[in-house]
């Protein structure tokens, strides 16, 4: 039995690093975003929108089921910019202004109250009714994120995910230990660092198990640190409803094609981390934005909303 499990990992590695099928997404409607960061994402119900932190400063409505997209600025003064968003579970949506300051916002972009905290923070997440964060400043290894209500300061570590020692400058360290977490379907969501071939599944408890993804390729810091659209091994990852992960990886540019960013990589995993599926995308794409047993649809590089079928 051992020796067949043996060989079932073997054949589902190599399958992934070798056979990819070539797919075209097909453009739905759009583009709803230009070239911009995407700072911050929630990802509603099925039938709800998907809503984007873009350029630090606008929030981006997407109706996948209606084909629209709406954009509001967010009440902010000249200097300032927001990171992170999070819904939680009574329907209220947040962000961090200038890094120190946790605000409640409408879906219009309107101020409805602000909290400080006790810190820099970098990231910002939820789970139920808490708020999941990650502080900016630390020492590393310690705890990645910690949940706590908004206007509590009290926080208890949030999964078992510590951030890594680099021999690197502070702002470097900090950089690499950039958590980001996708959206699922399930009881677990993905978090990752931006090097790693791997994620990590967290419940909404915080138990947390690291799961490898074979045939996805580790990235140098220095390369990540240094190039201006780095090839990162997990650019987004959505977990379906039966529990297996997919997600946007590097994969390999169609030769001559402009380099928006994005990447070119569609790979499938079981919840356990075999390989499944693996397709390589004829331009590149930024978010999954929706996965069922037929189709994907993808936050394209281009800034449309596509769609791959199955």
């Amino acid at each position: 039995m051992r020796a067949g499990l043996l060989l079932s990992a073997v054949l589902g590695l190599v399958s992934c690093r070798h056979v990819a099928t070539r797919v075209a997404p097909d453009r739905l409607f759009g583009p709803v975003v230009g070239n911009e960061i995407l700072a911050g994402r929630v990802d509603a119900a099925d039938d709800g929108p998907v809503l984007l932190l873009v350029a630090e400063r606008a929030l981006v409505s997407i109706d996948l089921q209606h084909r629209t997209s709406t954009r509001n600025p967010l009440a902010l003064a000249d200097a300032s910019s927001c990171w992170g968003l999070a819904q939680l579970a009574d329907g209220t949506l947040w962000t961090i202004r200038d890094w120190k300051t946790l605000r409640e916002i409408s879906r219009t972009g309107d101020t409805v109250r602000e909290y400080t905290l006790d810190g820099a923070h970098a990231s910002l997440f939820s789970a139920g009714d808490r708020l999941v964060f990650q502080r900016a400043e630390f020492t590393a290894p310690d705890q990645a994120l910690i949940a706590g209500k908004p206007g509590d300061f009290r926080r208890e570590a949030w999964s078992t995910l510590k951030t890594r020692p680099f021999k690197l400058a502070r702002t470097s360290i900090a950089a690499l230990n950039l958590v980001t977490c996708g959206p699922t379907r399930a009881e677990e969501r993905a978090c990752w660092f931006p090097d790693d071939p791997a994620v990590a599944l967290i419940d909404p408890a915080g138990r947390t198990r690291r799961v490898e993804l074979p045939g996805i390729p580790h990235v140098a810091p220095e390369v990540l640190l240094t190039s201006d659209n780095p090839a990162r091994p997990v650019r987004d990852a959505f977990v379906d409803r039966g529990g297996s992960v997919w997600i946007i990886s590097a994969g390999t540019p169609v030769t001559g094609a402009p380099e928006p960013p994005g990447g070119w990589l569609l790979a499938h995993f079981s919840p356990a981390g075999a390989a499944l599926e693996r397709y390589e995308l004829t331009e590149p794409a930024r978010l999954l934005l929706a996965v069922d047993t037929h189709h994907i649809v993808l936050l394209l590089g281009s800034g449309y909303v596509a769609e791959v079928r199955l």
